[in-house]
């Protein structure tokens, strides 16, 4: 395992980290996975004919805060009698639409298994791998570009290969995994500094995704 926000990129080692998990600590890394992909959903505005409300995707992020032994998840309305079935039109809906199946898994399952930890966990690297990818092959720089290669230079000595999102990911998904184990048995992860500060580094590297994605739209592709 990956430790002190070591870069972990092997794709291949994530299913035996998962595996090695108890089904506490996996149920808290999937949500901190989703909860680097919320932003997008609460900020740039969802379509109108999906039929979802804003509200409704608020609801079910405070829902998965709940301790497991709490109270049921409140219904969050109309988002998860099924999740919208539709062409996504742009990079924003496209990452939209993967960020709510995944959502509408969790409402479904709370504890997740190792296979479904996985799956958000590399939800998250996957998409930022595609944005670092869309940025690199879009005829305009990004306008963060500067900071960005000067975050890069001081990940693993500036010899990663990966892009900027996608090493962010990384970084935050390992400082997540490090404070995620100290966290002491039943603890949920607003009631804990640990959690409280994973939560935060996840909102941010969310924000930043905003930021990007917004930037992408706007280019009109």
């Amino acid at each position: 395992m990956s430790g002190s926000g070591e870069l972990d990129e092997d794709d291949e080692a994530l299913a035996a980290r998962c595996a090695e998990m108890t089904a506490e600590q996996r149920g808290h890394t999937a949500l901190l996975a989703l909860w680097r992909l919320r932003a997008p959903l609460l900020v740039l505005g969802l379509d109108p004919g999906w039929g979802i409300h804003r509200s409704a995707v608020e609801a079910a992020f405070r829902g998965m805060l709940l301790p497991l032994h709490d109270e049921p998840l409140p219904d969050p309305g109309p988002l998860f009698t099924s999740p919208p079935e539709a062409e996504p039109e742009g990079v924003v809906a496209e990452v939209q639409l993967e960020v709510l199946a995944e959502l509408h898994a969790w409402t479904t399952a709370r504890e997740p298994g190792a296979e479904e930890a996985e799956r958000v966990i590399r939800l998250a690297r996957d998409l930022s791998r595609s944005l670092d990818r869309s940025c690199e092959d879009s005829l305009w720089d990004h306008p963060a570009r500067h900071a960005h290669a000067r975050y890069l230079a001081t990940v693993a000595g500036g010899g990663t290969a990966v892009g900027y999102h996608e090493a962010r990911n990384l970084r935050v998904e390992a400082a997540c995994q490090d404070l995620v184990a100290a966290l002491p048995p039943g603890a949920g992860l607003p009631g804990t500094a640990a959690g409280r500060e994973a939560l935060a580094l996840c909102e941010a590297f969310s924000a930043e995704l905003v930021s990007t994605l917004a930037w992408r739209e706007n280019l009109g592709y």
